[in-house]
C-alpha cells in the first residue's frame, strides 16, 4: 500500500509541481523531502532532483505508527533483519547483517560484498530501529582510501523503484516473526 502511494505522489509531484504535494519540503542543503503517510506507516524520501520518471534518492525512511509487542530486542532485531535481507533481495548487492546493537535496539546491514571500482566501495546501507515507532532507513554510500568519512551519495532511481524499496521496507518491518 505504502509503496503504490509513493509511487503516485512522486507521479503528482512530477507532474503537478510542488503544490501538488502537501507534505514537501527543503532542507538546507536544497534536497525535497516528501512525506507518503498511510495508515500502518510513513515514508520520508529525501530527493536531490526528480524528474517526469524518475529522482535522485539521498535516503528513504519508513517508519510504523504501532508500537510493536518486543519481549526479547535480538531476537526481533534478528528476525526483523532477515525479512529485510529477503524483501531487498532486489538491490544490486545482497546486503547482509554487518551490526546488531541489541542495547540500542538497531541493526545496520550493508551489501555484503559491496560494490566495488579499484579501491573505492560503494554499498547499501539499512538501519533498522526497534523503537515505539519501529523504522528502517536506506541510502547508498561511498568510500575510498584517503576520506575521513564515508559520503551518502545521491542514487538515480525510477519511481517504481522507489516505491518497491519502500513497498519493501513496511513489509519487513510489519513482519510478525
Amino acid at each position: 500500500m505504502l509503496g503504490k502511494l509513493t509511487i503516485e505522489t512522486l507521479k503528482r509531484l512530477a507532474s503537478e509541481g510542488p503544490q501538488a504535494v502537501s507534505a514537501l519540503s527543503w532542507t538546507d542543503d536544497g534536497a525535497k523531502v516528501i512525506v507518503v503517510p498511510s495508515n500502518a506507516a510513513d515514508a520520508r524520501i529525501d530527493l536531490a532532483d526528480l524528474d517526469r520518471f524518475s529522482a535522485t534518492l539521498r535516503e528513504l525512511t519508513v517508519t510504523r505508527h504501532v508500537a510493536p509487542m518486543v519481549d526479547d530486542v535480538r531476537a526481533w532485531l534478528s528476525d526483523h533483519a532477515a525479512a529485510m535481507i529477503r524483501a531487498l533481495g532486489f538491490l544490486e548487492e545482497p546486503l547482509a547483517v554487518w551490526e546488531l546493537e541489541e542495547s540500542e535496539g538497531v541493526a545496520q546491514l550493508r551489501s555484503s560484498p559491496p560494490y566495488r571500482e579499484e579501491s573505492d566501495v560503494t554499498y547499501w546501507e539499512v538501519v533498522l530501529h526497534c523503537a515505539d515507532q519501529p523504522s528502517a532507513v536506506i541510502a547508498r554510500y561511498h568510500w575510498a582510501p584517503g576520506m575521513l568519512e564515508r559520503e551518502r551519495v545521491a542514487y538515480p532511481a525510477t519511481f517504481a523503484l522507489i516505491g518497491r524499496m519502500t513497498a519493501a521496507l513496511e513489509s519487513a518491518l510489519t513482519c510478525e516473526a
